[in-house]
């Protein structure tokens, strides 16, 4: 077994180009990739057979697994650096492996001449007898590999291995570092606030002909801004408003009053969002749903509701008495970055 020596040192300053190979290590990898090839070959009949049994394939099985039994005993001959054997050759002369394994391997040897007599349960029996042998060849050539046909390749293939992994652990981390922060830290976006309409309580459903829209700018994070709509006709008259005040989880926002206005610049509304003595939001009936919002920290009872966008998606409904020759609404709301807001 040979054992190869990580250090900080091999790992920064070992070469990062392939070792040029003496002839003598070049024979040990073509020997390892001969090696190889068998082992994958086998694997691939063996699938094979197992499929012909299932199907009930007898025939086709008994043939196929007389190449199969060539093909594990010539594995050996290789792994020993022996003659190959062909197909039907004599395998008189063929020495079975000492093993301290319990099940023996190449027991298919002992009744392979009378493959053509098999039934079903012989089949069975010499298949799992094959196996048991391709499961002992490959434990074998696979302590092999690491002992007497280890190269400075294999060892430059570890290394490299292990600088990938290295590499790509610590691009992940970078990566799941950034967006952890950017999902604890959120940076605030230019967006927009949408205004929904509908009719009542009894009919909350909006749709895209009945909104309206105004930007909210980086520039005025932290001021108070009254947003203002005019209302196309379509909007002119409802119960009940869907307001979106972002497009961003992690920001903190309060919305002093909204302010409807006919069309002669009237007020037919106007409502102010502050703390009731229950801490919940004053008339908190006319909330209809809240999703992807929280109230943010400790609440004082008179004071604006201050709340925080929990989603990508924050809305909130509420109703009112119906309100016609509705013209323009005002929003007066303030937005800052959640995370730059002291605790109370």
């Amino acid at each position: 077994m040979v054992f190869v020596k990580f250090s900080i040192q091999n790992l920064l300053f070992s070469f990062w180009k392939a070792p040029v190979l003496t002839s003598e290590e070049q024979l040990l990898e073509k020997q390892k990739e001969v090696l190889k090839k068998s082992l994958a070959s086998i694997e691939s009949r063996l699938e094979t057979l197992e499929i012909l049994i299932s199907n009930d394939k007898l025939e086709d099985t008994k043939l196929l697994f007389r190449y199969l039994a060539y093909d594990l005993v010539n594995c050996q001959l290789q792994r020993t650096n022996q003659k190959e054997i062909s197909f039907e050759g004599n395998l008189q002369g063929f020495v079975v492996p000492e093993t301290n394994q319990k099940r023996k391997p190449f027991r298919f040897l002992e009744s392979l001449g009378k493959v053509s007599e098999w039934n079903e349960k012989d089949m069975e029996s010499g298949l799992s007898a094959a196996i048991d042998t391709f499961e002992f060849l490959s434990s074998e050539l696979k302590k092999e590999f690491k002992s007497r046909y280890f190269t400075p390749l294999d060892q430059f293939l570890l290394i490299r291995n292990v600088r990938i992994g290295l590499v790509s652990a610590i691009v992940a981390s970078i990566i799941f570092g950034f967006s952890y922060y950017q999902y604890k830290y959120p940076v605030f976006k230019d967006q927009s606030i949408k205004l929904y309409t509908f009719t009542s309580r009894e009919n909350p459903n909006t749709n895209e002909s009945l909104m309206v829209a105004k930007p909210v700018l980086k520039k005025d994070i932290g001021n108070w801004v009254t947003y203002e709509w005019e209302l196309p006709k379509s909007m002119a008259e409802f119960g009940g408003l869907r307001i979106d005040p972002l497009e961003q989880r992690g920001i903190r926002f309060s919305l002093d009053q909204i302010t409807v206005l006919d069309s002669k610049g009237k007020e037919i509304y106007n409502k102010k969002i502050i703390v009731s003595s229950s801490l919940l939001p004053e008339d908190y009936q006319d909330f209809l749903k809240i999703t992807d919002i929280k109230t943010a920290g400790k609440q004082i009872p008179g004071e604006l509701v201050e709340m925080i966008t929990t989603g990508s998606d924050p809305q909130i409904h509420f109703v009112f008495p119906t309100v016609k020759d509705a013209k323009t609404i005002k929003l007066k709301m303030k937005f800052i970055e959640a995370h730059k807001v002291k605790k109370k």
